[in-house]
């Protein structure tokens, strides 16, 4: 009898009863149900007194037939808001040219890429304490998935395992330690107070000092550039919390549009910072340093700041923009960029840092 299901959307499996048994125990609160499929996960999250609400995700328009309040998108892109639980059964098998339907199993060349960039969405969409339920196989790689959970500061727990013919499944109960991130010279802790989140830097060691981290901040806020400065003393530095994408993560998850002018927005935020004299530092690899809330890009982490009439900010994220690490990512989004030319306009705008020239570096990005 053939399944009211159509090929591409995932039927519930040996994977999936596993999951939910997860489900049935540890949902609670707004939970989002990523690559929803047939719905399983959410429908069986509704049914736990402590979910309050449940979002149904996927990137296949089929699903629609099945979950008719489904979100049509890739992971989190157009995703409001945080959740206190984020269940994904993933697609989770290493790329095979014999396979027909690579959407419902293929996680990638290796098979956890897609694990992943979802691992590093939810960062952005996951409260404090909230967790994120997430299956997947001992062909994806366990220790990949270990490491990447353990790179993006996330803290893990094995609540099940089962043996199949092939393969391992194991479903993993994964929190946040953004409420404790240790830097090399501060520990910052993300709380909510007024229903608002804020980090708190404080000192963990000399080489730290909150004070002039927030002298930086008073001026820069007058500008719009960086977290809203709340308050400060000796040990510790109070800020608002920026909840969006890292910017490279934003730029691999969004359109030529929206990436143009994100980088125009930047480009007019580091110049500022040119005429003010202040060095910001770490602009060649902003991965950690540039978050992007609803298409406006917030510089974080001020603490390196100095006085200088030589800055390097235009420079430094003129570099980032013709790295490597860009290359792959501009060229899928059709984002063209002249490095030639682009690096030579960030020369002369250096030698004294005319006006002219950075507009010619606008004009390389196209």
């Amino acid at each position: 009898m053939k399944s009211e299901h159509s090929s591409t959307v995932y039927e519930p499996q040996e994977d999936s009863f596993l999951l939910q048994k997860q489900v049935i125990k540890y949902a609670k609160g707004k939970v989002l149900d990523v690559g929803t499929g047939s719905g399983i996960q959410g429908n069986t999250a509704k049914k736990n007194k402590k979910v309050t609400s449940v979002t149904y995700t996927d990137i296949n328009p089929k699903v629609k037939k099945i979950v008719k309040n489904a979100i049509i998108t890739d992971l989190f892109n157009g995703v409001k808001g945080r959740f206190n639980t984020i269940i994904f059964n993933p697609p989770y098998l290493p790329k095979d040219e014999l396979d027909n339907e690579e959407l419902i199993t293929t996680g990638g060349k290796e098979g956890y890429e897609i694990i992943e960039k979802f691992l590093r969405g939810a960062k952005s969409h996951l409260e404090p304490e909230g967790i994120i339920l997430l299956l997947f196989s001992s062909l994806t790689k366990k220790s990949k998935i270990d490491k990447i959970i353990k790179d993006l500061k996330f803290k893990k727990l094995q609540v099940a395992k089962q043996g199949l013919f092939m393969e391992q499944l194991y479903v993993y109960v994964i929190k946040s330690s953004n409420d404790l991130m240790h830097g090399q010279r501060g520990i910052v802790e993300i709380k909510k107070i007024k229903n608002k989140l804020v980090a708190i830097k404080r000192k963990k060691n000399d080489s730290y000092n909150p004070t002039i981290e927030a002298n930086f901040l008073k001026i820069l806020n007058r500008w719009g550039i960086g977290p809203k400065l709340i308050s400060y003393d000796n040990s510790s530095i109070t800020i608002e919390y920026i909840e969006g994408e890292r910017i490279i993560d934003y730029f691999e998850s969004h359109n030529k549009k929206e990436i143009l002018n994100v980088i125009k927005l930047m480009l007019n935020q580091v110049i500022l910072l040119d005429k003010l004299n202040i060095n910001k530092l770490e602009l060649t690899n902003p991965y950690k340093h540039i978050i992007v809330k609803n298409n406006i890009p917030y510089q974080i982490d001020f603490e390196r700041c100095n006085y200088t009439n030589k800055t390097k900010n235009v420079n430094q994220f003129v570099q980032f923009l013709v790295s490597g690490r860009l290359k792959h990512i501009f060229e899928s989004k059709e984002v063209k960029i002249d490095k030639e030319k682009i690096l030579d306009s960030a020369k002369k705008y250096k030698e004294n840092y005319d006006e002219k020239y950075f507009n010619m570096i606008i004009e390389c990005i196209k």
